[in-house]
């Protein structure tokens, strides 16, 4: 009687272990696919802020436009709102601001107005992502 009992606390317990190890492993891969979605995200943003500074280098005011149009796109998807706080908030509008200077010198065909807005874009990027880092 005493082995029978010892044999099904043995099994109990394994069982218990693999279910663990099920739940973390689950839990490990959701993790890895969350990051994957996140690096996917930002490369999309990496790529449409290179797309502006090539317009603007070769002077190509469509491909600054589409760009700056793309990134203010993203700026509104839910990937993008990772925080809901106020000051958050306010930097994101203070980047789709920098988005509208760069979208309303490339119309206007004024390049200069559209690379003062880029070098706004940018410096609100690095804050965005140094107050991000503090977050974490």
């Amino acid at each position: 009687m005493k082995v029978r009992g010892l044999r099904i606390s043995l099994f109990l317990a394994m069982g218990i272990c693999v279910g663990c190890g099920l739940l973390g492993a689950y839990h490990l891969h959701a993790q890895q696919q969350q990051r994957s979605q996140i690096n996917a995200f930002m490369l999309r943003k990496l790529d449409l802020a290179k797309d502006m500074l090539e317009g603007l280098t070769t002077d190509n005011m469509d491909k600054v436009t589409q760009s700056a149009q793309g990134l203010s796109t993203l700026s509104i998807e839910s990937a993008w709102n990772v925080y809901t706080t106020e000051e958050y908030l306010d930097m994101s509008e203070d980047f789709r601001h920098s988005l509208s200077i760069v979208k309303n010198g490339a119309k206007s065909g004024n390049p200069d107005r559209a690379t003062l807005g880029y070098i706004n874009m940018t410096v609100q990027c690095v804050e965005c992502h140094r107050f991000l880092k503090g977050k974490k």
